[in-house]
């Protein structure tokens, strides 16, 4: 399925930084993509599934998680952080900021684990990709 995602900062996503990048409360905050239910029930996954998330700039898993709030229609939402920073636009056009907003993604359903901090670091990590 091609949607359109975008990133930013949540509340638990800050808390968990704050807490330590490589705890389980991390992953859990950082490592998903928020879907509204239809989009979950078209791609035949349930709450807490993994998904890859694939665009032109690479790809990462992460797990499903019903959004909070409902997202416009063809929108998911992954909170900023290393597992966001795989598909989202490297280049800052001289900001020093990557662009966080509008990527074009593909989403399929997975069997693949959702990596850890330092498995994303060590296998998935490269210069300007996290």
């Amino acid at each position: 399925m091609r949607v359109i995602l975008n990133t930013g900062r949540t509340i638990w996503q800050g808390q968990a930084i704050e807490s330590g990048k490589d705890l389980k409360m991390y992953v859990d905050a950082a490592a998903i993509i928020q879907m509204n239910p239809d989009m979950m029930k078209q791609l035949g996954i349930s709450e807490g599934d993994n998904v890859k998330v694939i665009s032109e700039y690479g790809d990462v898993v992460v797990k499903a998680v019903e959004a909070k709030e409902p997202l416009p229609e063809g929108m998911v939402y992954i909170p900023m952080g290393p597992w966001a920073n795989r598909v989202i636009r490297p280049d800052t056009d001289s900001t020093a900021t990557p662009s966080f907003k509008n990527i074009p993604v593909e989403i399929i359903p997975t069997d693949e684990e959702v990596p850890d901090m330092p498995t994303l670091m060590k296998v998935y990590g490269k210069v300007g990709q996290i």
